[in-house]
């Protein structure tokens, strides 16, 4: 008998606005999303952590943050870190350069390892906190922090260890879930993409990553070179995640929804 399939959808970047905090609850309360990514040194995750400590069953994820990629709003290290920091104390744009993008990225800094893992080690601290149904860690901005530099694995897999969480499955073999070509910035457009993606996913478990926002002023002051409609990304994501006609499609193919917790 072929395995059944399955589908983890994970809601990312709660923490960093209200509108973020509320669109990943409504993605898991209302629609399919399963697993939400926590960012631990934002402004509102405080208010992420007092959201779900009414829904348990919402599986929680810490979102290893080492960047501020916001042009209008950033935040800072848990720890002291001058090597991965601008001048006002925030974190960098960027991890590692990219094409056709000149903003500041760490791998021009001379950064080093032991700050790095000490302020990783303060965000895992305080994720198990404030949210004790934590399972799992994931990276903010890289597939895995591995990809930046190889020791960085070994220092997650060691947090991950000493803390009783999982490392991000995501990077260690299952495949991505891609429904849209491109990210559309219309709803109907992506709920149409996304029901008809679904009917070609393969027997096995599959990972799908977005960022649901509910639709609100602060989401329209958000944005950076080369990604300035944040709002209408968000908010199209959000109505695919919580849209009927995607749900239909996932019962009627017979299609699991699990979360990393699942795993």
């Amino acid at each position: 008998m072929p395995d059944k399939t399955r589908l983890l959808v994970r809601a990312d970047d709660a923490g960093s606005c209200w509108a973020s905090n509320h669109g990943c609850l409504n993605a898991c309360a209302d629609g399919i999303a399963r697993s939400v990514e926590v960012m631990m040194p934002c402004a509102w995750v405080t208010d992420a952590a007092r959201l779900f400590a009414d829904r348990p069953d919402i599986d929680i994820g810490i979102h290893l943050t080492l960047t501020s990629e916001w042009d209008a709003m950033k935040w800072r290290p848990l720890t002291h870190a001058p090597g991965l920091v601008d001048r006002s104390g925030c974190f960098l744009p960027l991890l590692q350069d990219r094409p056709n993008d000149d903003r500041p990225a760490l791998s021009n800094r001379q950064w080093n390892i032991e700050e790095i893992t000490a302020e990783l080690r303060a965000q895992i601290k305080m994720g198990v906190a404030l949210f004790p149904q934590a399972s799992h860690v994931s990276c903010h901005m890289v597939r895995h922090l591995a990809d930046f530099d190889p020791r960085l694995g070994d220092v997650v897999a060691g947090l991950c260890a000493e803390f009783g969480l999982v490392d991000d499955p995501f990077c260690h073999g299952l495949p991505r879930f891609s429904p849209y070509p491109a990210y559309p910035r219309d709803s109907s457009v992506r709920i149409s993409s996304f029901v008809e993606a679904l009917g070609g996913l393969a027997p096995g478990t599959h990972v799908f990553i977005d960022h649901p926002a509910v639709d609100c002023g602060e989401l329209s002051a958000l944005g950076h070179p080369g990604y300035e409609d944040v709002l209408a990304d968000r908010v199209s994501c959000l109505e695919a995640l919580t849209s009927p006609a995607v749900r239909r499609e996932i019962d009627r193919l017979g299609i699991e929804l699990i979360s990393y917790r699942d795993l």
